[in-house]
């Protein structure tokens, strides 16, 4: 797999990678085993964000806070990058819609943005 089909969001609205999961499984109809789940033609991992002693927050826009990060790759290794985006679009605004807020930190922010705007 490319490097270039990888992304990391950040999630607001779920206090820990439990709470996340729990509403991805809600929003997708997928479930979880251990720390992934496969969604959408994706592979979903869900980790809890910070370290000992530091307090992650979702009370604020400052995405790198935020309590739970998700570390996306396709699962066929080769799947085109338009494709990735779109299945990606469409897992972040389900997501969106279920309450969570997501912010994606990945080469391709752009493109995604757009294809997140046209799937609205």
């Amino acid at each position: 797999m490319s490097d270039e089909l990888y992304c990391k969001v950040y999630l607001a609205g779920a206090a820990d990678s439990a709470a996340a999961k729990a509403a991805i499984s809600a929003a997708t109809g997928q479930l979880f085993e251990r720390r992934g789940a496969q969604v959408a033609g994706l592979r979903v991992e869900v980790f809890d964000n910070g370290q000992p002693g530091w307090e992650a927050s979702d009370a604020d826009d400052d995405f790198l806070h935020w309590p739970v990060y998700l570390e996306i790759e396709p699962m066929d290794a080769e799947m085109a990058l338009p494709a990735f985006i779109a299945a990606l679009a469409g897992l972040l605004n389900r997501l969106d819609a279920h309450g969570l807020r997501s912010m994606a930190s990945c080469d391709f922010e752009d493109e995604l943005a757009a294809a997140r705007q046209a799937r609205g």
